[in-house]
């Protein structure tokens, strides 16, 4: 199995995480309010820097007010065309 850190399946996840803060109008700092975690957590995690676990994509998803069902389909369409 590969790594995802600085992977390009990482950088995929990392833009879907920034686009995500930018749609809901958010600042790295206000995500970072919001969850309750540093603001540093959250430019790793924009950066490709540190990996996402599954329960923080859902809290991610949830606190920029996206359905975390939905990104994570975007995620997997995206993984798949890049293994094509």
């Amino acid at each position: 199995m590969k790594k995802t850190i600085h992977s390009e399946h990482g950088a995929i996840i990392a833009g879907l995480l920034t686009e995500l803060r930018n749609q809901a109008g958010m600042t790295q700092r206000d995500l970072a309010t919001k969850l309750d975690v540093a603001h540093a957590l959250v430019a790793n995690w924009e950066l490709g820097e540190r990996r996402v676990d599954l329960a923080e994509f859902y809290w991610i998803c949830e606190a920029c007010g996206a359905s975390a069902e939905s990104e994570a389909s975007k995620l997997i369409k995206a993984f798949a065309k890049l293994d094509a």
